[in-house]
């Protein structure tokens, strides 16, 4: 099949058709959810809260920098409350019931849930939640990060979710948007289910690790759970290479739950059941987590000691070079060596001086 990034349009017809004979005979008149509008943002979808988690410490700074020379502002929040359609489904109880919650991003508006997924979050006490408009067509960073992060927030300030069983999954295009967030806010998120799609850090991808403190905490504590379509040849071998990724970066919790016989889809309920399942179960610390640790620490101040050298040399070019894949690369692992180093720089080559 071709992805998404070839042909959006054709991809978003071609999903709606795979969803309409996938689905179980789920649809908008006998689903158990229901449609809800956003009444109130989060206040981690702020502009600045984006920004200190999405963006790499040395650009972070450089913003910072050119802020005292020129008055600017971002727009706080870029989304407007009561115009959002959300789906939601919470599972029958009593008010005092505590409830897990998955934040789902579909890559096309009107994909109909699986059937048979609906028996997994009742039997697992799963609430479920996705926004109508967050399609491969939306904006990653104004529309599709903060409406997975306004969905949280809206469930969370109307029923008792326990904080260790809050989850983010998406599928293709959404679950390439479920792992950015999952990077950004791994205090809010324990796990991401990423189906058909993921990312390596660096490079191209643009996004990195956040800051240390938020890096650390990924490591330990976040699952990363791949349960890509068995005949998804395309996107197993970018997962394949994302989870060596991760695992240079010391991630232990990376974890793969095979969907034999399904391609370019959603699992079906029962392997949904299976991942969700590897989503709950906790961390264990890798064995070799000290040597890997020691090693990326090793990488990290090799490549800061090159451009240095390079700096020392007055080879501004390669000493930029150098830094900029070294900070697209270890994000928040590499800061503050990485922030001071990108100032030596600047200074040197003249910027941001007063005339």
């Amino acid at each position: 099949m071709p992805e998404c990034s070839k042909s959006r349009r054709f991809w978003s017809l071609a999903l709606l058709c795979i969803c309409a004979c996938a689905s179980d005979g789920a649809t908008a008149a006998n689903s158990p959810s229901r449609n809800v509008i956003l009444d109130k943002l989060s206040p981690l979808a702020s502009s600045s809260q984006l920004a200190s988690r999405l963006l790499t410490p040395v650009t972070q700074d450089r913003i910072a920098r050119f802020h005292d020379e020129v008055d600017f502002s971002f727009k706080d929040q870029t989304i407007r409350v009561g115009e959002e359609p959300f789906e939601l489904f919470v599972p029958g109880g009593n008010e005092d019931d505590v409830y897990g919650l998955i934040v789902f991003v579909w890559p096309a508006d009107d994909i109909q849930v699986p059937g048979d997924w609906w028996k997994v979050f009742r039997d697992r006490r799963l609430i479920y939640v996705a926004s109508r408009r967050s399609g491969n067509s939306e904006n990653v960073f104004e529309r599709r990060m903060p409406l997975a992060l306004h969905a949280y927030e809206y469930v969370r300030s109307r029923y008792r979710v326990d904080p260790e069983r809050v989850f983010i999954g998406g599928f293709s295009g959404g679950s390439r948007t479920a792992q950015r967030v999952a990077m950004a806010y791994p205090d809010v998120f324990q796990g991401v289910l990423l189906v058909g799609g993921s990312d390596a850090l660096g490079g191209d991808s643009g996004f990195t690790l956040p800051s240390t403190e938020l890096s650390r905490l990924m490591q330990s504590r976040m699952r990363f759970v791949f349960s890509t379509g068995g005949d998804d040849s395309v996107n197993r071998a970018k997962d394949a290479r994302t989870k060596r990724n991760l695992e240079s970066l010391c991630m232990q919790g990376i974890r793969t739950v095979p969907q034999n016989g399904v391609e370019h889809w959603v699992p079906r309920g029962l392997g949904l059941d299976k991942a969700v399942d590897a989503l709950e179960k906790p961390v264990e610390r890798r064995a070799d987590q000290s040597e890997c640790d020691a090693n990326l620490r090793q990488a990290i101040e090799g490549e800061l000691a090159l451009a240095a050298e390079k700096l020392a040399h007055d080879d501004l070019p390669a000493a930029s070079r150098v830094l900029g894949q070294l900070d697209a690369r270890y994000g928040g692992l590499a800061s503050p060596q990485s922030v001071e180093l990108a100032r030596r720089i600047a200074d040197k080559a003249g910027l941001y001086q007063v005339p």
